[in-house]
């Protein structure tokens, strides 16, 4: 009997001898795998525009191909934009709307702690607008549609969003992106064209639009607005998922 208690011990400790040299090689085998760095472009410094600006090109292009979880954004389909200009006692819905472009959009300027404490990013774009536009006029009870096609040139978007660092459970830092405040500039007028050309709907959206160009500045603003609402909800997800020493050199003298 104490025989077979020796043996049986004997090979328990040989059996568990063998796991731990097994998981011990499994582990080292593991650690020498090269691992590839999580972003196809090196971290910049606050301060080091150009860097940055380099990181924002490749950070557009990462986000079209849903990079990290990101949401596309180029095209980017809305539902719908509405302008009412109760003045005139006009209004514009613009349906199935195709925004194209975004991922050419340029970093202008990039500021850390203002002297509110937030942070802010200026961008420049050139957007390609397409959709269904309904003018409804109050002496009129059929509304004019037609089908409309616009360019936004050197539109500016001015971000300004609150943020605080927090340490994750893989004692990382990430950075948590707040509400954020959009402001929309247009440097030019917007041009349109409409379809089907010589209808009676698009003769009667032209007129009004060429008399009030403001309209135009209306949509532009509005659409852009939704687009930068995007890019920034995909800056949260970016944030969330990458820890801040991958893309920003922040502890430097």
């Amino acid at each position: 009997m104490d025989l077979n208690l020796n043996r049986f011990a004997i090979c328990l400790i040989i059996i568990c001898a063998k796991l731990s040299e097994s998981q011990r090689i499994s582990f080292r085998r593991y650690d020498i795998v090269p691992t590839n760095p999580p972003l196809p472009f090196p971290a910049c410094r606050a301060d080091d525009i150009e860097c940055l600006r380099r990181g924002f090109r490749t950070f557009f292009f990462l986000m079209n191909e849903g990079h990290m979880g990101m949401h596309r954004i180029d095209p980017l389909i809305l539902n719908s934009v509405s302008v009412a200009v109760p003045n005139e006692q006009v209004s514009f819905v613009l349906r199935k709307v195709n925004v194209t472009g975004a991922t050419w959009s340029k970093l202008s300027d990039r500021k850390f702690n203002n002297q509110n404490g937030k942070n802010s990013v200026r961008l420049i774009s050139d957007l390609h607008v397409t959709g269904v536009i309904t003018m409804r006029l109050s002496r009129n009870i059929e509304p004019a549609v037609a089908f409309i096609t616009m360019d936004f040139d050197n539109v500016e978007s001015n971000i300004t969003y609150s943020w605080y660092g927090q340490r994750g459970y893989d004692n990382e830092d990430y950075i948590v992106i707040g509400q954020e405040r959009i402001a929309v500039r247009n440097s030019k007028t917007p041009l349109f064209f409409l379809q089907p050309g010589g209808s009676r709907d698009s003769f009667a959206i032209e007129q009004v639009m060429l008399s009030k160009t403001a309209i135009l500045d209306h949509l532009a603003n509005e659409i852009t607005v939704a687009l930068m609402h995007a890019v920034v909800d995909n800056f949260r997800i970016f944030a969330a998922t990458v820890p801040v020493k991958n893309y920003y050199i922040y502890n430097y003298k």
